[in-house]
């Protein structure tokens, strides 16, 4: 009789075990630890999936495929407060979209929960901002509530003023009523002219140098990076369905005319010096070391010619803090990977020059800067909600030996206060030497095919002309 009690005495304590494992990842006890809870229904409890392919010979990269579509409604509460409410889904009237959407973070996401986009049906601004500017259908579910990198790199953004930094919200989400983790809920890189990057709706283009090109369907070199095959461009905006045959023609033109310029110092009548310049020195003040995965998106408003060439955004913070302490970001100083290493070698200094300029503009406060924001946002309201919701999440999906937010923003204090001081005597022995005058044809006199070859004389056909459309009859 002893030994069959103490069987039942066990049996209970597991059950009782099982029953208070259940409740942690119940709705209502993530309510309670304060973060923004993302209810996601898919229409017949059908699960997102995809496919996880690996690079071609000679290119880059690991990545999803194939991943589909799935129809949802969409609940965002806190606490016992509903804040949005999609409703069920109807093709253009109501619900949403989500699919399974990353490149390296969902690749290396096979056995756990994903990375997603949300498309809504109806425009809202699911941050509940209470300004209708903000609305948009297109919105990420991030997986990078799990660390620091891109609270602080967001931040970065807004010290170095860049024009849009994505906002964001930390949240907790379930899927099908299955809890998933905690997530950043952030706003896509897509055009929006009211909050996000405004580029002209009929003639302005926003791409990406991309090193996942090879997944794509559409997509385009350039003379500057031809032999190598690790990177293409690839469309944000048109995107790939809905650019025509004459933006392909007409950005491709731009593009090889920037890289050009670059080449031989001309690139002031081509690109917005300042945004490429603050673009790098946010990556050098991170210490950004991956500068394959670091999404290069570049824009330009219109077709006019006093339109240039932009670097608007800052987007992937994984590699964060990952070079030795002092020196440059990986795209810095690499041939191969952007524009920089020929800008900061060119002998027209203009790039250098602001590049100095906008670090002296920043140096004397952002380390106190950071810190204090580091420290502010760990000892938040949020910031402890964060802190609960990683611990339950690291309990989810087993992951052994995970930091703490305290140990990474202790971590991220003590890395800046021993890079920033090195970078600055870095940055000041990039020595300025008087910017040369450099000779330079009148473009407004230059004609080229639709290939973008020089032509000397005008033949009946269409050409390019001060970057626009000329058609000989």
């Amino acid at each position: 009789m002893r030994r069959l009690a103490v069987c039942i005495c066990f049996l209970f304590m597991g059950l009782f075990m099982m029953k208070a494992q259940n409740t942690d990842f119940s709705l209502d006890h993530v309510k309670s630890l304060g973060l923004k809870v993302v209810q996601i229904e898919t229409v017949d409890q059908e699960e997102p999936t995809c496919d996880y392919v690996e690079a071609p010979e000679g290119c880059m990269g690991m990545t999803t495929v194939n991943a589909t579509k799935v129809p949802c409604r969409v609940i965002i509460t806190q606490s016992d407060e509903t804040l949005y409410d999609s409703g069920e889904y109807e093709k253009s009237v109501s619900g949403a979209t989500i699919k399974i959407n990353g490149n390296t973070s969902a690749y290396f996401s096979v056995n756990e929960n994903k990375p997603y986009k949300i498309k809504l049906q109806k425009k809202k601004d699911l941050l509940s901002r209470g300004d209708e500017r903000y609305a948009d259908k297109e919105w990420r579910l991030l997986k990078d509530a799990l660390s620091l990198n891109t609270i602080i790199g967001l931040r970065i953004s807004e010290l170095l003023q860049f024009p849009w930094t994505p906002a964001y919200t930390p949240c907790n989400v379930f899927i099908n009523g299955d809890y998933q983790g905690c997530y950043l809920l952030i706003e896509s890189v897509k055009r929006n002219k009211d909050c996000r990057i405004n580029v002209d709706k009929e003639y302005g283009y926003i791409i990406e140098r991309d090193p996942y090109w090879w997944k794509e369907d559409d997509y385009f070199t350039t003379n500057y990076f031809a032999p190598y095959k690790g990177y293409r461009w690839t469309w944000k905006y048109p995107d790939e369905e809905n650019v025509s045959i004459f933006q392909k023609i007409s950005i491709k033109y731009d593009i090889n005319q920037t890289e050009k310029s670059i080449k031989d110092g001309t690139y002031e009548d081509y690109i917005d010096i300042e945004s490429f310049a603050r673009w790098i020195l946010a990556q050098d003040i991170l210490g950004s070391k991956d500068s394959g995965g670091t999404n290069i998106y570049v824009t330009k408003y219109d077709k006019n010619s006093s339109s240039l060439l932009e670097m608007p955004v800052l987007w992937d913070f994984d590699s964060n803090f990952q070079v030795q302490a002092g020196q440059f970001s990986k795209c810095h100083d690499s041939a191969y990977d952007y524009y920089f290493h020929d800008l900061f070698n060119s002998e027209n200094r203009a790039f250098t020059q602001i590049y100095q300029q906008l670090w002296e503009t920043v140096k004397p406060t952002i380390l106190q800067d950071i810190t204090d924001y580091i420290t502010d946002y760990v000892n938040s309201e949020e910031g402890q909600a964060l802190e609960l919701s990683r611990d339950l999440n690291i309990k989810r999906w087993n992951h052994e030996g995970t930091t703490t937010m305290e140990e990474d923003a202790t971590e991220a204090i003590l890395w800046f206060n021993t890079h920033l001081p090195l970078l600055d005597e870095n940055i000041s022995t990039i020595t300025p030497t008087a910017i040369q005058t450099i000779k330079k044809e009148k473009e407004s006199q230059v004609i080229y095919n639709l290939t973008g070859a020089k032509i000397q004389q005008e033949r009946k056909g269409i050409y390019i002309k001060n970057h626009q459309k000329y058609v000989q009859r």
